[in-house]
């Protein structure tokens, strides 16, 4: 428990989950003094699909400081494990992380709401239980893409190979990612699963819990 590595991907999680709760926190509570009516307002103590402005601010903010918090993170795993002597992280690789970590955000704060409403219009699912399946789901697909991303990055980082040709580089590039893809997704997805998808309908449950509360008294 005291180790960097533990500490650094406890940081991480709980450096998103503050900013994420902190910031849907704001947004809904100025969505709902805003209503007209104050009946209308109390019959919606559940979470409700905020704005899409409020959408966007708390992604935007939350991919930042998850982003900032991860790429740190990730910095110094690659230093300490990787392969390569460069003194300098490659910008690409940067560019390649924030891409994977905009992709874990949005699958985890943002997509959940919008395909919660699919399943709720194709099932007999409340809006309740359909969020809680699309939280679990929507993590874990999205490695399937967000896992390739983050090994290419490390790649381009452990490997520069600036001794082969464009097209032999991406050859190889391709060739290490079909061997490695099963390996890093089942990878991300064991830690994505319990971090962003259980940890997801278990922080929705406390937060409705916490705002019913505050709205009895």
């Amino acid at each position: 428990i005291k180790s960097p590595m533990f500490l650094m991907m406890w940081g991480v999680y709980a450096a998103t989950y503050t900013t994420a709760n902190s910031l849907k926190t704001i947004a809904e509570h100025q969505e709902y003094f805003s209503e007209t009516s104050l009946e209308a307002s109390s019959k919606s103590s559940k979470s409700s699909p905020l704005s899409g402005g409020s959408k966007i601010a708390i992604f935007a903010a939350t991919t930042a400081v998850n982003s900032t918090t991860t790429m740190l993170k990730d910095k110094f795993y690659a230093r300490s494990f990787g392969t390569s002597s460069a003194a300098k992280m490659p910008l690409i690789t940067y560019g390649l992380w924030a891409m994977r970590d905009c992709m874990v955000i949005g699958s985890s704060f943002i997509l959940p709401e919008m395909i919660c409403g699919a399943i709720e219009e194709r099932t007999n699912f409340d809006r309740s239980k359909a969020l809680q399946i699309s939280q679990l789901l929507c993590p874990i697909a999205t490695q399937t893409v967000a896992g390739p991303v983050q090994l290419l990055g490390l790649d381009i980082y452990n490997r520069p190979l600036s001794n082969l040709s464009w097209k032999d580089m991406v050859r190889e590039r391709f060739q290490f990612q079909c061997a490695n893809f099963t390996s890093i997704v089942g990878a991300r997805i064991a830690r994505i699963a319990p971090a962003y998808g259980l940890g997801g309908v278990c922080n929705t449950h406390f937060r409705d819990q916490w705002r019913e509360s505050l709205l009895d008294k």
